[in-house]
């Protein structure tokens, strides 16, 4: 009958990891790989696998091991879509069997739940669809944790090296696996002082060992570092982060929003009926006891880490979802074997789980809310419409990875604005920097394409729109451009060759008046590019501008452009934002460039005339103002 039992028991383990493993292998090459895979992709095609840990440390502050095996998986498999996030679904599908293990190993027993409660997380089968670390880093820090908690009851040597081993592997794919570890030794030493026991000598130098591994290999990632212009203040907001973790293990990217709070609350509720039942267990309670440790550790650090660098991702929680949901299933079985009200509790909670994470999967195949950016139907977009004498341009430049993966032609055909693979806001585009690029691939081109994605952080003034603006036939993209998920894709043509301007900002005969309330607003000056023709409708006129340091100038601040005649009679007047995308919300330190585009009535005579360019705000005009005298050229 034993026998019988365990052969079930191993026919019912293999159908839920076959399950898991058609979860996350469906439509695997559905979606576009976005920027995230495809820079994971790039970056472990590196020839130089030494340099993968000096690289990584630089760029993202993290470790390695994930781009050195994806690069040998890829050298097996090929670096298609499926093939590449095949890896992550193999480590998402070992969570589901260290999660039957965990089970198997506090409960005596085997026992299905905690493994189906993890193969039909939404988190984790999001996770394994992905071209990164987080299921690989998952995978591990569970595979420690069983370890661990193997080598607790045990203490044989060789269990204490594998948990060190796993740990350490952990911490090599992803940093914020360390809080694992860390956890894993501080409930090792309580434990054993609690029960009044001396700690072993494997169990001690296995800890020891481990840590400083961990805390040098730390502190040589902080060393080689490099400063990407992404800072963060410590958040005050503990309670939130510490609800958006909790959140984050059933709710993949934690959207839709407005459900954060409650899931993160039932998380929380979930979490603590579960320690609780654990704690009272009468056989394996100090492995139980650890287990709800380590648990609830894990989302305690997870969230005060976040709170302390002031920087939370959705995809973090990720790393702890496993641990944290097989917990919760153990407590489960556990109270399954109980009285009928804990049957009953235990039931019903199962199958609320249960049913509401396959919604969570319907979800994820059905709602916009998690579609990846189309980068491949972009890039195919516009390879089928470019022509010669066009090229393309990608802000913000840090996706010139993912554009790159599925670009199959001229290289020479796209620049990158900035040419940076990391979102660093050092490099905000300005017109110094902007315009040498485009004066070398732009020359002589009779139009452009530009793909656009998260350019409001690293353009916030819309120096590029401004840029091809002005040289469009209309003034503005050719209307019905497609939107590819989140990718914003504009097509000009322009009505003369592309002319290359002057790479600095060039001189200015304006003259700058103070005559109005000084708020951190100075003038680097107004140009007229070209004189304007009588009749062709239109005049061109760029102003620079400098905040002063640490001013932050408000929102609405504009410009009035007033045009009078040689005996200072007013002609007209437009009234434009001081830059393309106008001001942006944060305080911007660099040179901002208005390209102003003045419609002219049709009957106005050719002849010298000067331009008033007035900056004003909600509060009225403001300083400085300048006078700049304009032609307008006979028809």
């Amino acid at each position: 009958m034993t026998a019988h039992r365990r052969t079930h028991g191993r026919a019912l383990i293999l159908l839920v990891l076959l399950a898991a493993l058609a979860i996350r292998a469906f439509d695997l090459a559905g979606q576009s790989l976005w920027y995230d895979e495809a820079f994971s992709v790039r970056f472990a095609q590196q020839n130089d696998i030494l340099a993968l840990f000096i690289r990584e440390a630089q760029l993202n502050l993290n470790t390695p091991l994930h781009y050195i095996l994806l690069k040998g998986w890829m050298f097996g498999l090929g670096d298609g879509e499926f093939a590449v996030r095949l890896l992550s679904v193999f480590a998402g599908v070992a969570s589901v069997a260290l999660a039957y293990r965990l089970g198997a190993l506090i409960l005596n027993q085997s026992s299905l739940i905690p493994a189906v409660l993890v193969a039909l997380s939404p988190v984790g089968v999001m996770a394994a669809q992905d071209v990164r670390m987080h299921a690989f880093a998952s995978c591990l820090s569970l595979g420690a944790t069983v370890a661990f908690l193997t080598a607790l009851r045990s203490e044989r040597p060789v269990l204490w090296l594998t948990w060190g081993v796993l740990g350490v592997l952990a911490f090599a794919t992803h940093v914020l696996s360390a809080l694992f570890v860390g956890i894993h030794i501080v409930v090792g030493i309580a434990l054993r002082l609690a029960e009044g026991r001396s700690i072993s000598r494997p169990h001690l130098v296995a800890s020891a060992i481990t840590g400083v591994v961990i805390l040098v290999w730390a502190v040589l990632l902080w060393s080689n570092r490099a400063s990407y212009g992404v800072s963060y203040d410590a958040s005050a907001d503990w309670p939130a982060l510490m609800l958006q973790t909790a959140a984050g293990q059933v709710l993949p990217r934690l959207l839709p929003a407005e459900l954060v709070a409650p899931a993160g609350v039932a998380v929380m509720i979930a979490l603590v009926l579960s320690c609780a039942t654990l704690i009272v267990m009468r056989d394996q309670a100090q492995l139980a006891g650890a287990l709800a440790a380590i648990a609830v550790g894990s989302l305690i650090a997870m969230a005060t880490f976040c709170a302390v660098v002031g920087k939370f991702s959705p995809r973090y929680p990720s790393i702890i979802a496993p641990i944290v949901l097989a917990t919760i299933g153990v407590a489960i079985a556990v109270a399954a074997k109980r009285g009928r009200m804990a049957q009953a509790l235990a039931r019903a909670g199962f199958a609320s789980l249960a049913l509401g994470f396959s919604a969570g999967l319907l979800t994820l195949r059905t709602s916009p809310l998690y579609a990846n950016e189309d980068f491949r139907g972009a890039v195919a977009h516009i390879r089928a419409r470019l022509q010669p004498d066009e090229r393309v341009l990608l802000v913000s430049g840090h996706f010139a990875p993912a554009f790159e993966y599925y670009w199959t032609g001229a290289p020479d055909a796209w620049i990158a604005l900035p040419p940076d693979p990391v979102l660093n806001v050092h490099n905000t585009l300005t017109y110094t920097s902007v315009v040498p690029a485009t004066n070398a691939a732009l020359a002589g081109m009779g139009g452009a394409w530009l793909l656009l994605w998260q350019d409001d952080v690293i353009d916030p003034t819309g120096v590029a729109l401004a840029l091809l603006r002005r040289q469009s036939q209309a003034f503005a993209p050719q209307p019905d451009t497609p939107q590819f998920a989140g990718l914003r894709l504009q097509h000009y043509r322009f009505f003369q060759p592309y002319r290359p301007l002057p790479e600095q900002i060039p001189p200015s005969e304006a003259v700058i008046e103070h005559n109005r309330p000084e708020v951190g607003l100075r003038s680097l000056g107004c140009v007229q590019p070209q004189p304007a023709r009588a009749g062709d409708g239109f005049m061109e006129v760029q102003c620079f501008w400098q905040t002063q340091p640490f001013v932050p100038l408000s929102v609405y601040t504009k410009v009035s452009l007033r045009l009078a005649d040689v005996g200072g009679e007013q002609v007209l007047q437009s009234d434009q934002p001081i830059a393309y995308n106008g001001f942006p919300y944060v305080p911007y330190e660099k040179p901002i460039w208005g390209v102003h585009v003045i419609p002219l009535p049709p009957d106005l005579q050719s002849g010298d005339y000067t331009l008033r360019v007035i900056p004003y705000t909600e509060t009225g005009e403001i300083s400085p103002q300048v006078s700049l005298p304009v032609q307008v050229s006979p028809r």
